[in-house]
């Protein structure tokens, strides 16, 4: 698997986003915007929520081509070492339908990340976060 590990700070998103550029397989390279949009709004979450402001985390992302029942899919990986937290389970679900006066701000995040990914994965593994995303191909 094809990985990096960074500092959990927003400044490296460029770097991020040009290491899945490099990763990705040319069948995936239409959907890339968008999955580089659900890597970034999971990392987001790590980045502001992950560590205590005093403590400078670190962030592994990894991707690669995988088969699921013979199907091609992007696999990106994204591991933390900060506090156990399961956006899967435990991030609120926006209401869809409130008139935008009676939405906060933030929240559509998650529900962007499983629109767009075709499977997700979450596992607390020893100290680590590991969220797993896969992406159907064009």
């Amino acid at each position: 698997m094809h990985k990096i590990i960074l500092p959990a700070k927003p400044e490296h998103l460029s770097i991020i986003h040009s290491f899945l550029e490099d990763g990705a397989p040319e069948a995936f390279r239409g959907r890339l915007n968008k999955i580089k949009i659900a890597v970034e709004e999971m990392l987001m979450n790590v980045f502001h929520y992950a560590y205590k402001p005093e403590i400078n985390g670190q962030a592994e992302v990894g991707c690669r081509l995988v088969y699921l029942d013979g199907q091609a899919f992007f696999r990106v990986d994204m591991r933390d070492w900060g506090r156990p937290y399961n956006p899967f389970a435990e991030a609120p679900l926006p209401d869809l339908h409130a008139s935008l006066e009676d939405r906060h701000i933030g929240g559509l995040g998650l529900h962007i990340v499983k629109k767009v990914a075709a499977h997700y994965s979450y596992s607390r593994c020893m100290d680590t976060n590991d969220v797993e995303l896969f992406f159907a191909p064009d």
